[in-house]
């Protein structure tokens, strides 16, 4: 086996091993999900209020609880979600994203440009995708992306 062959082979098994651990943790944050349901609070007692809260249960190992995540209601009763932030939180909102930006995408290249002949340079390639995968999946099972499930399941259910 040449070595682009066993490097792929190498990585593929991190990353598989390392996406099989955060969908086990998945199926245990799942179950606890299971134990304390999601509600969901309505501003007025209309089919369509103004302003609809989630309240998903989150575990983390800073807080235990039910996080709270308001939607407001925009033209043709869609929703979208209500974001109060200060000019700070903004900021330190776009810096992160830059830095994950950074992480995932700059590193390689300035790997590249320092040192192209280098024979490991494929390996921050490959730390890249792990890291890109890893923030992409703890996005996609996040409280925001569950409450926004939460809150299509109850929509669906009230246009029935």
């Amino acid at each position: 086996m040449d070595d682009l062959n066993s490097f792929i082979l190498i990585w593929a098994f991190i990353i598989g091993i390392s996406q099989l651990m955060g969908f086990l943790i998945d199926l245990i944050a799942w179950a606890v999900r299971k134990k304390h349901p999601a509600r969901i609070e309505k501003s007025e007692n209309v089919s369509y209020p103004q302003y609809i809260t989630v309240s998903v249960w989150h575990d983390s190992h800073r807080s235990h609880g039910y996080k709270e995540i308001t939607y407001i209601r925009k033209e043709d009763n869609k929703y979208k979600r209500y974001i109060k932030r200060s000019v700070g939180g903004w900021i330190g909102i776009i810096l992160l994203y830059l830095l994950i930006l950074v992480i995932i995408f700059g590193l390689p290249v300035a790997g590249l440009i320092i040192a192209p002949n280098h024979p490991d340079i494929n390996f921050l390639f490959g730390w890249s995708l792990m890291v890109f995968l890893m923030f992409l999946h703890s996005y996609l099972t996040g409280i925001d992306t569950i409450a926004m499930m939460e809150l299509n399941k109850y929509l669906k259910a009230q246009e029935q």
